[in-house]
């Protein structure tokens, strides 16, 4: 039988592990509370500041000093040797395309062989087609592709792009000088009237436009046997907007999709033949020895910063502002310095662009329509001074949706108040040149799109769309006040 005792023990045994456990309990509470019968104090709190009182300043420096619009060029890459070649019309920007061919054979591109090329070989008997090629990069689709995390493409959204063109072309009278072609606006070089395709009423909706031309033409010009000018219009029913194609100076091929015949980017005649063949070749193709953008039409930039003011990349026009800073006290400590803009989507228009920002010297463009070459921007070159800095930028701002934008300015603002400079400085927006860097900027250059942002100016309606710096600061004797 068991025992009535083994109950009991259990019993005494449990209150004594209770009773440890709640000694070593008390132990503990004691070890936190400082191991002394003493009741507590602040040990240690004399180093340290028991309360911080110090409170932070926000100053909107609204006020613009100084305005300019800043035209830059590149005088390494004039219009005409753009990467792309630009039609139609937007916010009162106006281009057409031209081109010049040689059918002398007399130009490197296009080698005259009379055994490669015998007078047998262009006739209208032999030419079944003639075909006039454009191509448009990846931007101006008519949609674009819609591709999920894993890279695969699960469908297609509208771009906003032109879709319907009905194109126009005709002869110029001459060859036009490209040197002539250098900035914008420029005169519309003096041209036939006769349209020369022979689908000029029919809408044309592809990417790649092949535009029906006329055997006898082509054949007339061989047998001319000279240099000749192309003008490409948009006819007045097609969508408006100004529409991006490629160009002979095209380097960027991953902005195109692969071309259906050939490898030329840029104006090019696709000749089809009946028998006799280009080298075995049942199409030869004759790209254009220059092309270029008229730009006949491109707006001034607004002469104040009162209602507007634009950044444009592409034909460079890159706005500088200068704020009042008088608000801020001598010891002011800056915590951080935004400056915001808002853009306007309706009117702004491009493709995704990176935006940087620049210090400059105000002493140097002081004229509100000022003039500079991009290299003594940049400064590049080695007897230049460095009239601008870099100091920020935003990698992918996209002006058809975005509308505040800001940059973290606060270095060049603590520069400006800190008297590093001798002179006032201010800021330019630009767009991301190689001596502007944007981290994970576009991978394409300010000369390759055409693009506009368009700001609200100083007198916007709401105070929150103007442009203004917005600083928030302590005053420095706070700060060294040591919490009383």
């Amino acid at each position: 039988m068991k025992s009535t005792s083994d109950g009991t023990d259990t019993g005494r045994r449990l209150q004594l592990g209770v009773a440890l456990a709640a000694a070593v309990i008390m132990a503990v509470v004691l070890v936190i509370a400082g191991c002394t019968s003493d009741p507590p104090n602040l040990v240690g709190t004399a180093l340290v500041t028991d309360q911080i009182d110090t409170v932070l300043v926000e100053l909107e420096a609204a006020n613009v000093t100084n305005y300019s619009a800043l035209k830059v060029n590149n005088p390494l890459i004039p219009v005409h040797r753009q990467q792309l070649v630009y039609m139609g019309e937007q916010m009162g920007t106006q281009s057409s395309i031209i081109a010049n061919f040689d059918f002398g054979f007399a130009e490197e591109t296009v080698p005259r062989n009379t055994t490669l090329f015998p007078d047998s070989l262009f006739t209208v008997e032999n030419i079944k087609a003639v075909k006039f090629s454009l191509i448009k990069p990846k931007f101006y689709h008519a949609t674009s592709p819609i591709v999920n995390d894993e890279g695969d493409t699960t469908g297609f959204e509208p771009t906003g792009q032109p879709v319907e063109l009905y194109y126009l072309i005709r002869q110029l009278e001459a060859p036009y000088d490209s040197t002539l072609f250098e900035s914008a606006p420029n005169e519309v070089p003096a041209f036939l009237p006769q349209v020369l395709n022979q689908d000029f009423f029919e809408v044309n909706d592809n990417n790649e436009p092949f535009l029906r031309m006329y055997p006898e033409d082509f054949v007339r010009w061989f047998d001319e046997g000279l240099s000749m000018g192309l003008m490409v219009t948009l006819d007045a029913p097609s969508d408006s907007g100004l529409v991006g194609y490629g160009s002979r100076e095209t380097k960027k091929v991953s902005e195109f999709d692969p071309l259906q015949v050939g490898t030329l980017v840029g104006p090019n005649f696709q000749v089809e033949f009946e028998n006799d063949y280009v080298d075995t070749n049942k199409f030869y193709l004759m790209n254009s020895y220059t092309d270029a953008s008229t730009f006949h039409q491109v707006p001034d930039p607004p002469a104040d910063v009162d209602t507007e003011f634009l950044l444009r990349t592409g034909l460079r026009s890159y706005p500088t502002l200068k704020f009042d800073l008088s608000g801020l006290p001598p010891n002011a400590f800056i915590n951080r310095a935004l400056l915001s803009i808002t853009n306007k989507p309706g009117t702004s228009f491009g493709i995704q662009s990176p935006i940087s920002v620049l210090e400059w010297d105000e002493t140097f463009f002081g004229d509100p329509f000022g003039d500079i070459d991009l290299f003594v921007l940049t400064g590049d070159f080695p007897e230049t001074q460095y009239y601008s800095f870099y100091v920020t930028g935003n990698p992918t701002q996209d002006p058809q949706l975005d509308e505040t934008i800001q940059f973290d300015v606060t270095q060049a603002v603590l520069r400006v108040i800190n008297n590093v400079y001798s002179g006032s400085r201010g800021f330019i927006l630009a767009g991301a040149e190689d001596a502007f860097p944007v981290a994970g900027r576009s991978a394409t250059s300010a000369d390759f799109y055409y693009r506009e942002f368009r700001f609200m100016g100083t007198a916007a309606a709401d105070p929150a769309h103007r442009p203004r710096l917005k600083i928030t600061y302590s005053v420095v004797d706070e700060i060294q006040g040591e919490g009383k």
